[in-house]
């Protein structure tokens, strides 16, 4: 099933919204190019994860467009509010990190996060969430899960 567009504006319906995000950010001003940080969403669904990544970031009103790429995410809206307003989704099918999620502020700038995927297990996405990103970006989105699914890296993980 190919990913579909919505282009209204949808607001974000939690049944029981879990307990907190699971992010990991570098401080603005360590990284000049890059991934800023990680993100481990837990579903699939964008219009349910990306109002609590928005809000834990520095909150409703600051971050105002995103782009992602869309295999991680089967239903992409144009538009999902975040408190009393909006984030407007732009996306890529292909020329564009699928793992990764650019969040753009007028005050704030730019930040790009490293998407683990939500199936990710768990000793995985830690190492993930707690190894940050060469400065240099010379480790894409998917080369870094890449190296976080090789065997070493999974000893590494038992280890630390």
């Amino acid at each position: 099933m190919a990913p579909t567009a919505d282009y209204s504006a949808t607001t974000a319906k939690h049944a029981s919204p879990p307990a907190q995000v699971r992010l990991s950010l570098a401080p603005y001003e360590i990284v000049p190019g890059g991934l800023d940080g990680a993100w481990w969403p837990y579903s699939h669904t964008l219009v349910d994860e990306l109002p609590l990544l928005v809000e834990a970031m520095d909150g409703a009103g600051s971050f105002t467009r995103v782009t992602l790429g869309i295999e991680l995410w089967p239903d992409v809206p144009h538009q999902v509010a975040v408190g009393e307003n909006f984030v407007t989704i732009g996306w890529f099918v292909s020329g564009h990190e699928q793992n990764e999620i650019l969040l753009c502020s007028y005050l704030k700038g730019f930040r790009t996060l490293l998407v683990i995927p939500p199936a990710t297990e768990a000793d995985t996405a830690a190492w993930l969430m707690n190894t940050p990103a060469p400065v240099d970006g010379s480790n894409t989105a998917t080369e870094l899960l890449a190296i976080a699914k090789t065997p070493f890296t999974a000893l590494e993980v038992r280890a630390g």
